[in-house]
C-alpha cells in the first residue's frame, strides 16, 4: 500500500504511533505530500479575528502592571498583560537574515512584526481562550469583565467576546474536575496555519507551539506554573464550547485560574457565536494526517494517573523568576545565517542545557515525559570537538570524532550555516511510548514539553550573549543510529544550534517595541 492508502485505512486509535514513524523516518520514506508546493498566495493570517465581536481592550503593560508584582492575581486583565508578552506581536523589526527570499536581500521594505515566543516555521498557530465566570474578573477601566467566553486578540491587546453567560461549569465537566475555578485559559492550535506550507508535517511542527507558548509563560510568571496546564483534554466537548472544528483547531491545554467552588453541572447557557476569519479560509486543503490525528481525539480515555488533573492558581509568588526575564524574552529571536565560528564557553552551553531541562520539568506532567540532549560539539571551550549526549546535568561522551559532516549531511534547509554553530544540540524524548500508550494526547504532550525546552533554550542563551537557531528540517533517523539510540525508547524532535552571532549582519537597527519603556525602566 502506499503511504496515501495507509493513511485513508488508517485504524482508529493508530495514528499517533504511525505519525511518530512518518516523522522519524521521512527523510528515507517520505512524506504523503513530498510534492507539495507552498502557494503563498493562499497564506493565513497567523492569527483568528472576530470582527463583529466586542472588543474589551486591555492597557498594555506598565510599571505598575501585575505582570511586576511579588504576588501576580490572575485576574483576566492580568492574564491579558500576560499574554501580550508571551503571544503577543511587541516589536517591529528590519531584519535581513538567510531565512528570506532572495528579494529581501537586494531591499527591505517590509517590516517583520516581533514576537517574544519561536513557534515552528513562524507560523504561530496558537490561540488563547477565556472562559470567564466573572467572578473577581478585575475591572478595566472602572468595568467589570462579564461572564462569557473570550478570545484573546493580539492584534487589539483585547478579550473578543464570542458567547456570553457562565461556561466554566461546562468546561470543569468536560475535563472532570470535582471543582470549578473562576476563569480557564484554553490553548487551541489552528492547523492550516501552519498546513499551507508544511502541508503533513505541519502537525508536528505545531504540537511544539503548546510547549513555547507555555515556556514563554514560565519565564514571565515563574516557576509556580509548573504543571498547571492540563492536557488530558475532552477536545470534542471543549471545541463545541468554543465553537471550533475539531478537525481544524485542536484543543491542547485547559489552565485553571482563581479560586475554586464545588462543580455545578447544568445545562450551558446558549451560546451565539460572532463571525470568526483566520484569512483565506475558502482555500484550505484538508491533510489526511490531521484527520486520523483528530479522529483518534474524538474519545476521551479514562484519565491516567500520568495525566492528573492540575489545581487552580489562585495566586502566582513571581520572586523565584529570572530578575532579567522580560529583557531576554524581548531580546529572543532567531540567528539565521548570522553565526561567525567563534567559541562559546562550556559553562554558558551547560547553563542553557540546564535551564532547558529545568523548564521542561515544570510542563511535563506526572512522569509520562522522559528526554534527553544529543550534543555536537563544535568550538566550545573547554569541550573537546564531538558527539556527547546530555541527561539530567551530566554531560557523556560518545564519540571525539568531528561531526560538522554528519551535521551537514542531515540538515535539509539553508537557513542557517551550522558549520558556524559552536555547538548543535538535538532534543531527543520518548516520543512513540507515548503515542502507543496514551495516543495522540501523549504525542501531543511529548512535543509541548520539547517546545517549552526550546524557548527556554533560546532565551536562557540570550542572558549568556550568545545566539540561537531552531530546526524541525533534518534526518531524525539518521541521528538516532549515529548516537545509537533505540528510537521506540527515545526520538529526535528538534534540532537547535547556539553560537556567537555578528552583531552587524544584516541588521538595521530600528526595532521598535510595545515594551520598550518596561526596558528601559529595568535597564
Amino acid at each position: 500500500m502506499t503511504l496515501v492508502e495507509d493513511w485513508t485505512a488508517m485504524p482508529q486509535g493508530q495514528a499517533a504511533e504511525s505519525y511518530a514513524r512518518l516523522i522519524c523516518r521521512r527523510a528515507t520514506d517520505g512524506m504523503l505530500s513530498d510534492d507539495w508546493t507552498v502557494d503563498w498566495s493562499r497564506s493565513p493570517l497567523t492569527h483568528a479575528v472576530h470582527p463583529s465581536s466586542t472588543a474589551f481592550e486591555m492597557p498594555l503593560p506598565g510599571t505598575e502592571s501585575a505582570i511586576f508584582a511579588e504576588r501576580f492575581e490572575p485576574t483576566a486583565a492580568a492574564l491579558a498583560e500576560v499574554l501580550h508578552v508571551a503571544l503577543g506581536i511587541t516589536a517591529q523589526r528590519l531584519v535581513i537574515n538567510l531565512n528570506d527570499t532572495h528579494d529581501v536581500y537586494a531591499r527591505a521594505d517590509s517590516a517583520k512584526w516581533g514576537r517574544t515566543t519561536a513557534s515552528g516555521g513562524g507560523r504561530y498557530c496558537g490561540d488563547i481562550y477565556l472562559v470567564e465566570s466573572g467572578r473577581s474578573s478585575g475591572t478595566v477601566n472602572g468595568e467589570r469583565l462579564p461572564e462569557g467566553i473570550y478570545h484573546y486578540s493580539i492584534i487589539h491587546h483585547a478579550w473578543e467576546l464570542l458567547s456570553s453567560g457562565d461556561h466554566t461549569d461546562a468546561v470543569a465537566a468536560a475535563q472532570g474536575y470535582e471543582s470549578t475555578a473562576q476563569r480557564y485559559l484554553l490553548t487551541t492550535i489552528n492547523y492550516w496555519r501552519s498546513g499551507f506550507k508544511y502541508n503533513d508535517f505541519a502537525y508536528q511542527a505545531t504540537a511544539m507551539d503548546m510547549g513555547t507558548i507555555a515556556g514563554s509563560m514560565c519565564e514571565v510568571l515563574g516557576p509556580e506554573l509548573s504543571h498547571s496546564w492540563d492536557m488530558w483534554v475532552a477536545e470534542v466537548e471543549l471545541a463545541a464550547l468554543l465553537g471550533l472544528d475539531p478537525f481544524a483547531d485542536g484543543v491542547y491545554a485547559v489552565q485553571a485560574w482563581g479560586a475554586t467552588r464545588p462543580a455545578q453541572p447544568g445545562p450551558a447557557p446558549p451560546r451565539a457565536w460572532p463571525y470568526r476569519t483566520t484569512g483565506q479560509q475558502g482555500r484550505t486543503t484538508a491533510f489526511l494526517t490531521t484527520r486520523a490525528l483528530q479522529r483518534d481525539m474524538t474519545n476521551t480515555p479514562d484519565r491516567p494517573d500520568e495525566f492528573a488533573a492540575s489545581d487552580s492558581l489562585s495566586e502566582v509568588d513571581t520572586t523565584s523568576r529570572e530578575k532579567d526575564w522580560l529583557r531576554c524574552l524581548c531580546l529572543r529571536e532567531s540567528s539565521f545565517g548570522r553565526f561567525t565560528g567563534a567559541p562559546i564557553s562550556a559553562g554558558s552551553l551547560m547553563t542553557v542545557l540546564s535551564r532547558a531541562d529545568e523548564v521542561g520539568t515544570w510542563v511535563a506532567t506526572g512522569g509520562a515525559a522522559r528526554w534527553e540532549f544529543l550534543v555536537y560539539v563544535n568550538t566550545v571551550d573547554g569541550l573537546a570537538p564531538g558527539l556527547y549526549a546530555y541527561c539530567r546535568g551530566e554531560l557523556r561522551a560518545i564519540s571525539e570524532e568531528p561531526q560538522n559532516e554528519f551535521l551537514a549531511s542531515t540538515y535539509f534547509l539553508r537557513n542557517y550555516d551550522g558549520y558556524r554553530a559552536a555547538a548543535t544540540v538535538v532534543f531527543c524524548a520518548n516520543v512513540f511510548e507515548a503515542a502507543r500508550r496514551w495516543g495522540v494526547r501523549g504525542y501531543r504532550h511529548i512535543n509541548a514539553v520539547v517546545g517549552a525546552m526550546c524557548q527556554a533554550f533560546a532565551v536562557e542563551a540570550v542572558r549568556h550573549g550568545i545566539g540561537t537557531g531552531t530546526a524541525l528540517g533534518f534526518d531524525a533517523l539518521r541521528h538516532a543510529q549515529h548516537a545509537g539510540m533505540e528510537t521506540a525508547r527515545m526520538s529526535p524532535l528538534l534540532m537547535m544550534m547556539v553560537g556567537v552571532d555578528d552583531g552587524a549582519s544584516g541588521r538595521f537597527h530600528t526595532t521598535t517595541s510595545t515594551l520598550s519603556s518596561l526596558l528601559e525602566d529595568s535597564a
